[in-house]
C-alpha cells in the first residue's frame, strides 16, 4: 500500500490572515473610539443639567425669600408706599402707587448674570451654600389687581399684585436661571 501526501501551497495564505487581523483591529479601534465619545458627550450633558438644576434651586430659593420678605415687610399700605418710594435701591417698582410719582423701571438687563449686582438687587437672606454666588432678586410693584369698585363710596379691596424676578447660578457661575412668580396681598 501507498501512502500519498498532498503538499498544500501555505505561502498563499499567510496574507490573507494578516489582512483579515489588521481589518478586524480596524473595526475594534472605531468601535472604541465611539463608545468613547458617547461617554464624553453623555458626562458632559450630565454635568450641564446638574449645573441647570443647582441655579434653578438657586433661583427658586430667592423667589421663596422675596415672597417671605413681602408678607413680613409689607402688611399695610402706608409700609407700602413707605417701601416703595425708590429708596432702597434694591427694589423697584414700575406703577407708582401715587399718579403724581415718577415711574421707575428696572435699569438693568435681567438676562445678563453679570448685570446683577449690589444697588440694583437683594441678596437673599440665608445663603445658599455650592455657588460661588448668591442668588438674587427684585421686586416690582404691578399695580392692584382685579376690577375697581363701581361705586366708590365703597373701600378698594382689591390686592396689590408685585413681580418677583430672580436669578440663581450654577457652580460654575457660568449657568444661570431666572424665575419670575406673581404675588399678590391685600393691604389694609
Amino acid at each position: 500500500m501507498t501512502t500519498r501526501f498532498t503538499h498544500t501551497r501555505k505561502a498563499s495564505q499567510r496574507g490573507a490572515i494578516l489582512i483579515v487581523s489588521l481589518l478586524m483591529l480596524l473595526v475594534m479601534t472605531l468601535i472604541g473610539v465611539t463608545a468613547v465619545s458617547t461617554t464624553t458627550l453623555q458626562e458632559k450633558m450630565a454635568g450641564n443639567n446638574r449645573q441647570r438644576q443647582l441655579a434653578f434651586q438657586a433661583a427658586s430659593s430667592a423667589l421663596r425669600d422675596a415672597e417671605t420678605w413681602l408678607e413680613t415687610n409689607i402688611t399695610t399700605v402706608a409700609a407700602f408706599e413707605t417701601t416703595f418710594s425708590g429708596t432702597p435701591s434694591e427694589l423697584y417698582w414700575l406703577r407708582a402707587p401715587n399718579p403724581p410719582s415718577p415711574v421707575r423701571p428696572v435699569a438693568m438687563n435681567i438676562y445678563d448674570g453679570s448685570s446683577w449686582a449690589v444697588g440694583n438687587s437683594q441678596q437673599i437672606a440665608s445663603p445658599v451654600t455650592g455657588g460661588p454666588q448668591q442668588p438674587r432678586y427684585i421686586i416690582e410693584y404691578m399695580g392692584r389687581s382685579g376690577e375697581p369698585p363701581l361705586d366708590y363710596t365703597e373701600p378698594d379691596t382689591r390686592q396689590y399684585a408685585f413681580r418677583v424676578t430672580a436669578i440663581g447660578w450654577g457652580t460654575d457661575n457660568t449657568t444661570t436661571y431666572i424665575a419670575q412668580s406673581t404675588f399678590r396681598i391685600p393691604l389694609s
